[in-house]
């Protein structure tokens, strides 16, 4: 236990590191460092850099898998499972800002290489998740059929993603009301139309 939770402070302070001075420039002593460290201490927890980068991506993956199969498995609606899903999304990323930067900057064939789990798998799992949410609204008649869903999922990952970069506690608005605003956006964009020879 106390091994697990020293490893999870090491990734933390590593993703810090990796964020502020980027992955390449960064040296196993400046995390050391940051740390408070030995550099021989640290390596009790690790072997190499590349263990704390896959470390990071795929923690962040794992639990963006999980937390939309969770929505994913309950009784909500589809429109709200969605909903559910975009303010999930926003929460993990912006609590774990520093591992979601080394996420967005780093490059992921590299993690990929050197992970001991399908980097690109898991992000195909995600995105194939949002695929399954969206198929279950067009079944329910929630979700225009017409439209392309693949397009859509990556749009809003783009959307979601972005937000890394502006988004701040500073910025004059809570992670609510992205959420709503994104949701709202997304939503009326693909809900059934209303079929236009009906006279209202």
């Amino acid at each position: 236990m106390k091994h697990d939770f020293k490893k999870a402070e090491i990734l933390k302070t590593a993703a810090k590191v990796f964020r502020t001075k980027g992955y390449h420039a960064t040296r196993i002593q400046d995390i050391a460092d940051a740390l408070g460290m030995h550099k021989g201490s640290l390596y009790y927890y690790i072997e190499t850099k590349e263990d704390l980068l896959k470390g990071l991506v795929e923690d962040i993956l794992e639990q963006s898998v999980e937390l939309l199969s969770n929505i994913h498995n309950t009784q909500h609606r589809p429109h709200e499972k969605v909903r559910l899903c975009i303010e999930s999304h926003l929460h993990l990323f912006h609590n774990n800002l520093d591992a979601f930067g080394v996420f967005i900057n780093e490059d992921l064939e590299l993690i990929n290489k050197t992970s001991d789990k399908d980097v690109f798998g898991l992000m195909k799992e995600y995105e194939h998740g949002w695929m399954e949410l969206f198929t279950e609204g067009i079944k329910t008649g929630e979700f225009d059929k017409n439209k392309n869903y693949k397009i859509i999922v990556k749009g809003i990952f783009g959307m979601l993603n972005w937000s890394y970069r502006w988004y701040h506690v500073k910025s004059g608005y809570t992670m609510k009301e992205v959420s709503e605003v994104f949701s709202d956006l997304i939503l009326n964009g693909i809900g059934e139309p209303v079929n236009a020879n009906v006279i209202m």
